[in-house]
C-alpha cells in the first residue's frame, strides 16, 4: 500500500528545505562590502607608517573596480612616503582626473614635482573636467553662451515690431552665429582632450629609442613621473611624444596611463 503524504507533513518539510537554503546562503549574503573594509584596513596600514603594505591594499581595491578621487590621493600619498615619484604623480593625476578642483590634491601633486625637478604643467583636464578646472575651452564656452544670449535678447526685444526683421539683423546674426561657433569650438576642444591618451614615466631615466627595440639609439630619457603623449603602441614597446615635442619609443612596461 503506498504510504499517505499528509500536506502538513510536506509543508513542513518544504519549509525546513527553503530555511536551510536561506541559511546556508545568508553568510555570503550578510557579509560587508569588502572595497571598503580594504580601504580602511590599508588607511590604518598608511598610519601606522606601513606604506608598501598600504600601497597593495589600496590596489587591491582598485584591481576590485572600486576607483575614487580619494583612493587615489591617499595611493599617491603612500606612494610618496616610499619615495616613488612615478606612480606617486600617476595616482595623484588620476584622482584629479574625477577632482580636479581639488586644492589639496593639487598642492601634492605640485610638491611631489618641485622634489622631482619636473614641469609643474603636468596632465591638463580632459573631457567634461575641462568645464570645471579651467582653460581655454571653459573661456570659450563661457564666451560663446553670452554671445549667444546677447544675440537672442536683442532679436526677441525688436521680434515685437519686426519678427522676421529682427532675425535679419548683422548685429543678431553675428552674435548668435559667433556665440554657436565658440560652443562648437570648445565642445570640440574638450572632446580632443578626452581622446589624448596619456602616461607617466614610473620607471628612473627611462631611455627614449629611435625605433622599438632595445637596440635602438636613444636621444634622451625620461624623468621618473613626467607626463607625456601616448601616438602609437607596437607590441611591448609605445611610441610617445614628450612636452618639447620630441617622439621616440619606450618599453610599455615603463609607463602607466592615465
Amino acid at each position: 500500500m503506498r504510504p499517505v503524504l499528509h500536506s502538513s507533513s510536506f509543508w513542513f518539510r518544504l519549509g525546513l528545505l527553503i530555511g536551510g537554503l536561506a541559511l546556508w546562503g545568508a553568510p555570503a549574503a550578510a557579509q560587508p562590502d569588502a572595497a571598503p573594509a580594504r580601504f580602511e584596513i590599508a588607511n590604518e596600514a598608511y598610519a601606522q607608517g606601513q606604506y608598501k603594505r598600504a600601497v597593495d591594499g589600496y590596489r587591491a581595491v582598485l584591481d576590485a573596480g572600486q576607483a575614487s578621487a580619494a583612493l587615489y590621493h591617499n595611493l599617491g600619498n603612500a606612494y610618496v612616503r616610499l619615495g616613488r615619484t612615478g606612480p606617486a604623480v600617476w595616482a595623484y593625476e588620476k584622482a584629479r582626473q574625477l577632482r580636479p578642483e581639488d586644492l589639496r590634491l593639487r598642492h601634492n601633486l605640485q610638491y611631489v614635482r618641485g622634489q622631482a625637478g619636473l614641469p609643474q604643467g603636468g596632465h591638463p583636464a580632459r573631457g567634461p573636467s575641462v568645464f570645471r578646472s579651467g582653460g581655454w575651452p571653459l573661456l570659450l564656452f563661457w564666451g560663446g553662451a553670452l554671445a549667444l544670449g546677447v544675440g537672442l535678447f536683442v532679436a526677441t526685444g525688436r521680434a515685437d515690431a519686426d519678427q522676421w526683421g529682427a532675425w535679419r539683423t548683422g548685429t543678431v546674426q553675428g552674435a548668435v552665429g559667433g556665440g554657436l561657433l565658440l560652443l562648437a569650438v570648445s565642445v570640440g576642444g574638450s572632446v580632443l582632450y578626452a581622446g589624448e591618451s596619456r602616461a607617466v614615466a614610473v620607471g628612473d631615466s627611462v631611455p627614449v629609442r629611435r625605433g622599438p627595440a632595445a637596440t635602438a639609439t636613444a636621444d634622451t630619457t625620461l624623468p621618473e613621473g613626467a607626463v607625456l603623449r601616448i601616438r602609437r603602441p607596437q607590441g611591448d614597446w609605445v611610441r610617445v611624444q614628450l612636452r618639447d615635442r620630441t617622439a621616440g619609443w619606450v618599453p610599455r612596461r615603463a609607463l602607466r596611463r592615465l
